[in-house]
């Protein structure tokens, strides 16, 4: 008797143990993500096709939608693990948004240099997701090839790009002999020497100094008059960057040799040499070794070469995730649509254009824009434009109530196209500091629809922190009553856990809640839920009925311990359960 006992207990102490050692193991992988890899093997797909399931979706659609028969695309698996991408680019250093940006997108760290603040996580892995971006035919122009092609590169089409700029209609003095150019011809020339697309050229000299110029070009910087730097390349964060960005036009960097200065015309000391040499400077620095994309540009995430389809390299983790233009996360979105605008301006959009797209390994459902506005408030929305007035009436002469300055920052619509005036269709909007008005619609996009609840049966699948408002919405139940597994009535703004019941009046139908992950029907989803799941799939303890069906978080039919990590992280918001 005692025998038996002893076995018992010792069964039960072994299984503790391994589930203790299977939690530490998932909590080490939750803490320091994938090991550093010493090396990635990277490959080019060409066609849509080439492409994960959720690529190809958007892909297929934004063509069917929007034609362009002629474009391409080319899928760049990069070999680098997501968790691991993500880890290398939230290291508080090399990643910024504007210090004006919503809270969200603002590291906690709180470090801001020159006007820009340390980028958060989340905003970091919403614009590292190509797919946030493949779908939209304006967007997608920040994974354009970027080479130079004389049949389709023209001056016509450098002049729409920078229309409206200091360099519209200018010509300027070039050398001793008292030569003069238009801006239309220094940049077409750039882009002959380097090989280099001009359009893209264009659109980084007005990304980096502005439509109007700045000090890095009107040649009176003080102690470095008559030097200039379109692209402000070596202008970093601290200091003064612009003072750091005409050292560098008036003297290259230590150690440069005179061949070196040459070959990239240095001094820059008139707008010929600094817009010619600095698009050969880039061009061997970034785009002919390999980062042949404005995104590419960003993220540092390919060799130092250009792979063509069906081609193959193998390269060192130690040469990735550094070799950046720029600070800010938001510049190669920004640059999309100027690239767009110019290729529609230039009658060139249904051109021959390829387009480069990065595949990241184990990529979980894309990522989310960062907003504490929820489906409770409206659905939701992403700004297509800057500087859009929000008003106390849906017309022009409302009182501005707000002014939305960023791209893609996300509003929750209250009602679409609720009235017309001015010309404008209007939505009514909450924005992100609670304030409620009017937006002219124009300027919003729907974000990608995620469904909250489902009918399965006799069942309302529901996925975590769901309330009774949005789901009754999502499901279009007018007339109903929620009450918990024990009767308790709740609330319309009170989440909703796995066991409560949903009567729907109108229909006279009653349905009983499964709320993914949530298996303790308490409403929440926690570390303990994934600790009952692990359990669970150990034949410790067994979970039954609604519970058992809450515990499948990844939906494959199974109750394992990948479900278990999967509640976990959402537990810790590193992941998202979905149905």
């Amino acid at each position: 008797m005692k025998k038996q006992v002893f076995f018992k207990m010792n069964k039960k102490i072994v299984v503790i143990l391994m589930i203790s050692v299977i939690m530490v193991y998932f909590m080490m992988g939750l803490l320091n993500g994938v090991q550093a890899a010493s090396e990635y093997t990277q490959t080019v797909k060409s066609g849509i096709d080439a492409f994960p399931e959720d690529y190809q979706v958007l892909l297929k659609e934004m063509v069917r939608e929007q034609g362009h028969p002629n474009w391409t695309f080319d899928a760049y698996y990069t070999g680098i693990d997501w968790n691991e991408l993500v880890a290398n680019e939230t290291d508080h250093g090399h990643n910024r948004v504007h210090n004006s940006s919503n809270a969200l997108w603002k590291c906690s760290c709180g470090n801001v240099a020159t006007g820009y603040a340390c980028a958060s996580s989340d905003i970091i892995k919403y614009y590292l997701d190509p797919r946030n971006f493949i779908g939209d035919d304006i967007k997608i122009f920040q994974f354009l090839e970027t080479s130079y092609n004389e049949r389709i590169h023209t001056t016509q089409g450098i002049s729409s790009v920078i229309k409206g700029t200091f360099m519209e209609n200018k010509k300027v003095w070039v050398n001793e002999q008292g030569r003069e150019m238009s801006y239309e011809e220094i940049i077409l020339e750039a882009a002959k020497q380097s090989q280099m697309s001009p359009y893209s050229i264009a659109t980084k000299i007005i990304q980096e100094v502005g439509s109007k110029g700045s000090d890095s070009v009107s040649g009176n910087y003080p102690g470095y008059e008559g030097y200039y730097n379109f692209y402000n390349y070596a202008a970093s964060d601290g200091g003064s960057p612009i003072a750091k960005g005409l050292e560098y036009a008036k003297n290259g960097k230590e150690n440069m040799s005179g061949e070196d200065k040459n070959r990239l015309l240095l001094p820059w000391n008139n707008p010929y040499r600094a817009i010619v040499g600095g698009a050969k400077l880039l061009a061997n620095s970034y785009t002919n070794a390999g980062q042949n994309t404005a995104y590419f540009y960003k993220w540092d995430v390919v060799g130092s070469s250009i792979l063509k389809a069906g081609q193959t390299q193998t390269i060192s983790s130690s040469k990735c995730f550094r070799h950046q233009y720029m600070t800010n996360i938001q510049d190669p979105a920004s640059q999309s649509k100027k690239l767009y605008n110019t290729y529609v301006d230039a009658t060139i959009l249904d051109e021959k254009l390829n387009f480069v797209i990065p595949v990241y390994n184990n990529m979980p459902k894309a990522n989310k824009f960062p907003t504490n506005l929820t489906t409770n408030d409206g659905k939701l929305y992403y700004m297509t434009g800057t500087a859009v007035k929000v008003r106390s009436a849906p017309t022009t002469s409302g009182t501005v109530l707000a002014t939305m300055n960023t791209l893609d920052e996300v509003v929750a619509v209250i009602e679409r196209k609720c009235a017309n005036a001015n010309g404008y269709d209007w939505d009514k909007v909450k924005i992100s500091s609670g304030i409620v008005g009017y937006m002219a619609s124009k300027y919003l996009a729907p974000c990608e629809d995620t469904k909250v609840a489902v009918v399965e049966g006799n069942n309302v699948k529901a996925i975590p922190n769901a309330t009774v408002k949005s789901m009754v919405n999502e499901l279009g139940i007018t007339s109903y009553e929620v009450t918990t597994a024990d009767g308790k009535k709740k609330a319309e703004g009170d989440k909703i856990g796995t066991g409560y019941k949903l009567k729907d009046k109108n229909h006279n139908k009653e349905y009983t809640l499964v709320v993914m992950g949530d298996v303790n029907g308490d409403g929440k989803v926690l570390a303990t839920d994934a600790l009952a799941v692990l359990r669970s799939s150990t034949g410790a303890n067994s979970l039954k009925g609604v519970y058992l069906q809450a515990a499948d978080a990844n939906g494959d039919g199974k109750v394992l311990a990948s479900d278990a990590l999967k509640i976990l992280r959402c537990s810790t918001n590193a992941e998202e359960i979905t149905i």
